[in-house]
């Protein structure tokens, strides 16, 4: 198994990042301008409950197999197999369930739901789940490469069809429109994937034991990615019980920016976690995490200043007066956009030393505390309410793992994590000469 070289990981995959945030902002603006506020709510809202289906089924599957392919790597034919055979499996069986109790689900979600959204929700729900599954795999492979442009598909796909879409398709259901775009993409994307591994006589390799493994390493994972998805995704619902699709809309696209901005952790932290996963000593590890947050300290709060300063003229031409309240309600989001990150960060942490209880414990103690506050200041405090509450319990999260961690390595570990001014120097001095490597390397290219 090839060694993992985090800083090449990290420019192999920032660089296609850059390229997918422009996308995503892109896909971002104009899906918003097609579906208006009331239809993105309830766009946003139905993806909001399909995270919640795949994290179910997915089971902390995904989660597992960079760990499992770094520790066993002769049984990756065993996960890629499992991965397509449990996506057809998927498809059949509840799209046929869907349809046959229509009036049930309906009733259930408060939605009301057609045989074609019953079959395109499924599809993007076992499709995604397949996509996260064999992105994972590759990212334990050490291939960034394609994992990478495996993301760039689905970005460049979606926004190549929603442009179309925006001008061709007018008198449509849009959200069916958004969610057959969403699909091709996924399709495309899990197609790359599975045609760029090596399948040979792949049933043969079907290892039962295996199997069980990451099902034992993912269920202590599922628990703790299901109270992490409940816990950044909770605010949608519950603002759908207690106010309108409307509300709903503008919080979503608020919530947007903040993954916008959580972006580089989302980037960092997978690649971080495979990293960690390699490393035995905690000092090392402790380091690693030091400078990564320094990183996103200063990413995150230059975004949020950028944000705060021309925020909202940018809604206001580029989204339309309906969304303007969005630059309002981003200000009581922006301390979430630290929380999560930082969080997720340490989360991936914690991951790496073999997804230990407390990553469950954690995120549940803060996922209680989100859904109370969301009750409580909803009704009073309305969409501002949920962003504050979720700002609440996203730093909540993130303090508990640093506080359990410091006591669990008898005061040692905030010793090597707490950042000094040598550090800041050191990490800005570290940039100017990358930027600078870079530059020169283009230039003796381009000669």
């Amino acid at each position: 198994m090839s060694q993992i070289n985090l800083k090449k990981n990290i420019i192999t995959s920032g660089s296609f990042r850059i390229v997918i945030l422009i996308l995503s902002f892109l896909i971002s603006w104009i899906s918003a301008r097609y579906l208006g506020v009331t239809l993105k709510g309830e766009y946003s809202y139905l993806i909001t409950l399909c995270g919640f289906m795949w994290t179910v089924l997915d089971l902390g599957v995904y989660r597992s197999y960079p760990y499992i392919v770094r520790k066993r790597p002769d049984e990756v034919q065993t996960l890629f197999g499992w991965t397509i055979i449990t996506m057809f499996f998927e498809i059949v069986v509840m799209t046929s369930i869907g349809v046959a109790f229509l009036d049930f689900w309906n009733k259930l979600i408060g939605y009301q739901l057609s045989p074609v959204k019953i079959i395109f929700l499924v599809m993007f729900v076992s499709l995604n789940k397949a996509f996260m599954q064999l992105q994972a795999i590759y990212m334990g492979m050490n291939r960034v490469l394609e994992n990478s442009i495996s993301h760039f598909l689905i970005s460049v796909v979606f926004f190549i069809l929603l442009l179309i879409g925006y001008f061709a398709l007018i008198d449509v259901d849009r959200i069916d429109i958004l969610l057959l775009f969403n699909l091709i993409g996924l399709a495309c994307s899990v197609l790359y994937l599975a045609f760029r591994n090596r399948w040979g006589n792949w049933y043969k390799e079907l290892n039962i034991k295996t199997i069980k493994l990451f099902y034992s390493y993912g269920f202590r994972v599922f628990l703790s990615s299901l109270f992490i998805m409940l816990l950044i995704r909770a605010d949608i619902v519950l603002i759908k019980h207690f106010l309108d699709f409307s509300e709903v809309g503008i919080y979503s696209l608020a919530a947007h920016i903040v993954d916008f901005i959580q972006i580089a952790s989302n980037l960092v932290g997978g690649l971080l976690f495979v990293k960690l996963s390699d490393i035995e000593d905690d000092i090392s590890k402790w380091l690693l995490l030091k400078k990564t947050l320094l990183i996103f300290f200063f990413f995150i709060t230059l975004a949020n200043l950028g944000f705060g300063l021309i925020g909202k003229p940018v809604m206001q031409i580029m989204f339309g007066a309906d969304f303007v309240p969005v630059y309002y309600v981003y200000f009581w989001l922006m301390p979430a956009a630290y929380g999560l990150s930082f969080g997720s960060l340490f989360n991936n942490y914690l991951n790496s030393k073999g997804f230990p209880i407390i990553s469950i414990i954690l995120p549940a103690i803060a996922l209680v505390l989100n859904i109370t506050l969301n009750m409580l200041l909803i009704p009073t405090m309305g969409i501002n309410g949920a962003a504050l509450a979720t700002s609440i319990s996203y730093f909540l999260w993130f303090l508990l793992i640093v506080y359990f961690e410091q006591r669990d390595s008898k005061g040692k570990m905030l010793h090597y994590l707490m950042p000094t001014w040598k550090d800041v120097t050191d990490l800005y001095r570290e940039t100017v000469i990358e930027i600078k490597e870079m530059m020169n390397n283009i230039s003796h290219k381009k000669a």
